[in-house]
């Protein structure tokens, strides 16, 4: 009897671990998300076309939470493509169960942005002041981003942290001076901007 036990214990640890190896490596790949996932985007915005090709599961091992993960998607915004890498959903996935999942938290890792793809996306900027410097100020550079978007209890934008790196910046700040092959980091949230 001990000799059953204790290869049925050794089994269950075998297999726990195995799936925590596989969950937090290569994750699960499932096909039940990703309009679950689209249709909650989409509804944010009008102007706004998600489209997902695959969606995995897996486990964040630092943080012990479970999120759902997609390379590559296909984001329009105004009709103009968004060059995201990878989008990370963080999920309560007790809500799962009931008919209202929460999304705790999104991550966007977007590609290399260019100056002339953020000068397309900028018109949707607010304040107009910010738009009004990149379309007319800024004449090249590149940008890499993280954001993370917190939600509140009913899938609402509650707040978010963006993280970058400017490189190869070159702009006119006032009427003779001028900034070239700039590069700075920042992080913004709803409230500050902070520039290294």
């Amino acid at each position: 009897m001990k000799k059953i036990l204790l290869t049925l214990s050794a089994f269950v640890l075998i297999s726990i671990s195995t799936l925590i190896i596989i969950l937090s490596t290569i994750g699960i790949e499932t096909n039940k998300f990703n309009s679950f996932i689209s249709q909650k985007i989409n509804k944010l915005d009008n102007n706004l076309n998600v489209q997902l090709f695959t969606v995995k599961f897996k486990l964040d091992a630092k943080k012990l939470s479970l999120y759902l993960e997609t390379k590559d998607p296909d984001i329009n915004y105004r009709n103009i493509s968004i060059p995201i890498n990878i989008i990370k959903a963080y999920i309560d996935f007790l809500s799962l169960l009931k008919t209202e999942p929460k999304i705790e938290k999104i991550k966007l890792t977007f590609k290399q942005i260019d100056i002339k793809q953020l000068k397309n996306l900028s018109a949707g900027f607010k304040p107009s002041n910010l738009t009004s410097f990149i379309n007319n100020k800024v004449q090249k550079g590149k940008i890499d981003l993280d954001i993370e978007a917190f939600l509140e209890k009913k899938n609402i934008l509650d707040n978010f942290i963006a993280r970058g790196t400017v490189s190869g910046l070159k702009t006119e700040v006032f009427k003779d001076i001028n900034l070239e092959k700039t590069k700075f980091t920042f992080i913004a949230d709803k409230t500050d901007i902070l520039i290294k």
